[in-house]
């Protein structure tokens, strides 16, 4: 069933992560596959299910900070400019492959729906009308919900920058400050790279000067603070809506996730388990079928009940179907899987 915790936070075999790492990724997932469950704005959806989703499935994508200090913190754990040639040779398995894959699954999928079914199961009026629009769809995420491994693609190319900036402390903190400045001031799209900076530069950070911090709990008065804080930060972010508040907002929730699991698995002591390790996978595979079958359940029993079940029922069905598809695939396409999941 995977590695269990093991003593003192030491690593276990889950590809070099610690099991808190694995954990939280999972978890923080989860988080992320809530997130997309949105209903249709019909007529047969009351309309307290767009205030529903406005309110509670923006509370899981506070959780996409948490991804790039992880990702920061492991890149530049003990690395140095002679591993990048060799990090970007990885980095183009374990990224652009699967970014380029899974953007041609959805593009072969949401075509299929399309010739199937008209565009009664999509939101978005996806286009084909020329094989060079559905290339550059692909390359630019509109098929998909891949825009994060897209900026961390951008990142991966960067490293040089990012590790000359953490090589010195007070030049790691100034950039820090300063990308939080252009993130809070300057209005970015959600995708930006502009907008993930700071907190990615933070990862790097700590992956340069402190190479166990991701690996035990943080420190539990800035776990206190963040889940003090993130509450304020969502209120004003709702209020005011700017690129500050939202700021603000990426940082608070970052401290308060990582503090909420350092607390319940102090409480339970999380296990890991091998299903935790398919956390890519769920998050490159789990927007297609869910947002076609919460569609499709809407439409074919037509009640508030349908409605309901769209919204709680259904996301749960999906992470359950598509865990165990990357259970069989691991365990009898080991190959395919490990393309997929960009474990190469």
């Amino acid at each position: 069933m995977g590695c269990k915790e093991q003593p003192n936070n030491s690593m276990c075999s889950t590809g070099g992560r610690s099991t808190r790492i694995v954990n939280l990724s999972f978890l923080m997932m989860l988080c992320i596959v809530w997130t997309h469950s949105r209903l249709p704005r019909w007529d047969i959806v009351p309309s307290y299910f767009n205030e529903l989703s406005y309110h509670f499935n923006e509370l899981g994508q506070d959780a996409v900070p948490v991804f790039f200090l992880i990702t920061g913190f492991l890149f530049f754990r003990n690395f140095s400019m002679d591993m990048y040639v060799s990090k970007l040779r990885t980095r183009f398995g374990s990224l652009v492959i699967p970014y380029i894959l899974w953007g041609t699954v959805a593009a072969g999928f949401w075509y299929l729906v399309i010739r199937l079914s008209g565009y009664s199961y999509i939101s978005d009026n996806f286009e084909f009308n020329s094989l060079s629009e559905v290339v550059s769809n692909i390359f630019a995420s509109k098929y998909n919900v891949l825009w994060y491994i897209g900026v961390i693609i951008v990142y991966a190319i960067a490293a040089p920058l990012f590790y000359f900036l953490a090589k010195n402390k007070r030049i790691a903190v100034v950039s820090i400050i300063v990308f939080s400045i252009i993130s809070s001031v300057f209005r970015h799209p959600y995708c930006s790279p502009l907008l993930w900076m700071p907190v990615y530069m933070l990862g790097a950070y700590l992956g340069t000067h402190y190479k166990d911090y991701m690996f035990k709990p943080q420190p539990f008065w800035l776990s206190i603070l963040g889940i003090i804080v993130f509450p304020i930060t969502v209120i004003l972010d709702h209020q005011y809506g700017t690129m500050l508040t939202s700021s603000m907002r990426i940082w608070a929730s970052t401290f308060c996730f990582i503090g909420l699991y350092d607390m319940f698995d102090g409480l339970i002591h999380f296990r890991t388990y091998k299903i935790y390790s398919y956390t890519l996978f769920l998050y490159a595979a789990h927007y297609m079928p869910l947002h076609v079958m919460q569609r499709f359940v809407i439409a074919h029993w037509q009640s508030t009940l349908s409605c309901w079940i769209a919204y709680i029922g259904v996301p749960i069905v999906v992470v359950v179907i598509v865990l165990t598809t990357a259970c069989l695939l691991d365990c009898y396409c080991h190959r395919l899987y490990k393309v997929l999941s960009g474990n190469r």
